[in-house]
């Protein structure tokens, strides 16, 4: 295809691998600098002579190059910006600082989970040290540090590492990439706002805090947590039982605010406005509704994920009133491009990476799919279509899925038809309960509604999660193995396409291939014989002897949430019949 068709799709390609070769090639601001402005030069030169066009191979060369140049330099800026000052001296010592709550919400265990924009201040000298972005987490308490307060505080801060045992969520990668490094546990007495938090609650947050009461007011327990969670992207209410029901069925997307919600969102504005077409264009109503959601994102605090999906639906809508027809993935690249020009860092978002490669998986695959499925029954073909859908966006994400959680949902299909006639369900009744909560018969009845519809969909998430082989686990691919699959993946889709059949067969090949070696790992990590323990960590130590996997851990941690976190994450690798066994037993096998 011709580059002036789909020019951000090839441009998008050397912008990413500038920003993943800085890990590779450790290059300098300047030297970043100078590599582009070097070869943003010598490219205008070349574009300024009468006969560059006739150097096609060398332009595209030193275009690509340029582009490559700029992913790297806005990487190593970011790096630089977000990391000033790593050095170990500066960590494992109590020292003052002072900053501003940037984000804040509670954990299950009861602790305080913040990120704060501070910096040092030595108070015997007049030296502040550069600002920079750290996360410390501390005991929840009644006087609770609210968003946007200022505070002051004494703490040790840490660099973020894994522990490093099997299947471990890997927290050094995760929080590296939103440019945090380092951890402090600070207690309640060592830490204290400095400033009025009526005075620094922004108009946002109060909105949100507003929603969230009249919420509060109409539902409880877990139907409170999990429409706090669709609606108003806030999970920390959510218990480690409902959110492993949902991951088990493959719906953990369902729980955060993402390209789902904002899409059904989407529709839903432009459904309601629609009964206005006289009075509105479907220009008109594009606009205001896009507007809408802009408002939707500051509400819910810019959280990534939502400003990801708001950004690429504005993009694409924005550019369906165009009404050209096959620039739907070009859009895409376009809003991907855009940003990750504003934070690089998203690349390495296991979000941002699900929400596109989901979204280019629908524009390629959902058109050839629904030509294969067909009814003429209308309910039937909008049954089928939501399917199609899903399974389309499951053949694109399924090589990160298994990368990043070890495991497939067997019942992703049921689930997925299931829960987005929910979410459809349940955002229209929270808009008309946050839109009719003055009138006091009628947000009774809403709330009423919307609380029996929360109900229904843990109750049918919990049935499909118990069900036998809801889940297969104890998947572990490598990084290889991912980019075998999506050359796989794609060359499939384009032999279909074309009517390629020995591409095809090969394709397939391929693929089978491919899936016969990532289920033989699958098989060796079953009855595979591990004995795993950290010297640095003596507390717990894995056994793992087939289909039998010991945890030894100190019994007074025998309920507790790491625990349980390093079973669960040990198991979606090594799957096995879990044992625990009271470490003192071990050392007094008298008691």
């Amino acid at each position: 295809m011709k580059f002036y068709k789909i020019p951000f799709i090839w441009l998008i390609i050397p912008f990413i691998t500038g920003i993943v070769f800085i890990d590779y090639f450790n290059i300098s601001l300047l030297n970043s600098t100078f590599l582009l402005v070097s070869s943003f030069t010598l490219l205008l030169v070349l574009f300024s002579t009468k006969r560059a066009f006739n150097y096609t191979v060398v332009n595209f060369t030193i275009l690509f190059s340029t582009i490559y140049f700029t992913g790297n330099l806005l990487m190593s800026y970011q790096l630089k910006n977000k990391f000033p000052d790593s050095s170990e001296s500066n960590l494992n010592k109590y020292k003052n600082y002072t900053g501003e709550i940037i984000e804040s919400s509670n954990t299950i265990s009861g602790y305080q989970k913040c990120l704060v924009r501070c910096r040092t201040s030595n108070f015997q000298s007049k030296n502040t040290k550069t600002s920079t972005k750290l996360i410390f987490i501390h005991p929840n308490n009644s006087n609770k540090i609210v968003e946007n307060s200022q505070v002051v505080f004494y703490a040790k801060f840490q660099k973020i590492k894994n522990i490093g045992y099997p299947g471990e969520f890997d927290s050094e990668y995760f929080w590296h990439n939103k440019g945090i490094g380092e951890i402090a546990f600070i207690d309640t007495n060592n830490i204290k706002a400095i400033s009025s938090k009526n005075q620094n609650i922004p108009l946002p947050t109060k909105i949100r805090i507003t929603l969230f009461n009249i919420l509060k007011n109409s539902l409880g327990g877990q139907e409170l947590a999990l429409a706090n969670a669709l609606i108003l992207g806030e999970r920390s209410l959510l218990t480690n039982e409902t959110t492993q029901n949902f991951s088990n069925t493959g719906a953990m997307h369902i729980l955060a605010v993402s390209g789902l919600h904002i899409g059904i969102l989407l529709q839903l504005l432009l459904f309601i406005l629609s009964l206005w077409r006289k009075q509105l264009s479907k220009t008109n109503a594009t606009l205001f509704s896009l507007s809408l959601l802009w408002l939707y994102a500051i509400i819910t605090g810019f959280s990534p994920s939502v400003v990801r999906s708001v950004v690429m639906f504005t993009f694409i809508f924005l550019g369906s009133l165009r009404g050209k027809e096959n620039s739907e993935i070009n859009i895409l690249a376009l809003s991907a491009l855009l940003l990750l020009c504003w934070n690089p860092f998203y690349i390495y978002d296991i979000g941002f990476q699900l929400s596109y490669t989901a979204m280019l998986g629908i524009y390629l695959f959902y058109p050839f799919l629904k030509k294969q499925c067909s009814s003429r029954y209308k309910w039937l073909q909008i049954i089928i279509d939501g399917t199609m859908v899903g399974v389309a966006a499951q053949i694109t994400t399924l090589p990160l899925t298994l990368y990043y959680f070890h495991q497939f949902p067997n019942y992703f299909i049921i689930t997925n038809i299931a829960l987005m006639a929910f979410s459809f369900i349940i955002l229209l009744l929270g808009l008309l309960l946050f839109s009719f909560y003055w009138v006091p018969m009628l947000n009774t009845l809403i709330g009423l509604i919307l609380q029996k519809t929360m109900y229904l969909m843990l109750e049918i998430v919990s049935f499909i999660s118990k069900l036998p082989f809801s889940i297969a686990n104890g998947f572990s691919i490598t990084k290889t193995t991912i980019i075998l699959l999506y050359i796989s993946i794609f060359s499939l889709l384009f032999s279909l396409i074309y009517k390629r059949k020995k591409m095809m067969y090969l394709s397939l090949i391929g693929g089978l291939l491919i899936g016969l070696v990532i289920f033989q790992a699958r098989i060796e990590n079953h009855k595979t014989n591990i004995t795993y323990c950290h010297n640095s960590y003596p507390n717990f130590k894995i056994i793992k002897h087939g289909r039998l996997n010991y945890f030894i851990f100190h019994s007074k941690n025998f309920s507790s949430n790491k625990t349980k976190r390093v079973m669960k994450d040990f198991n979606s690798v090594y799957p096995g019949k879990s044992i625990l066994i009271p470490m003192e037993n071990i050392f007094n096998p008298t008691k």
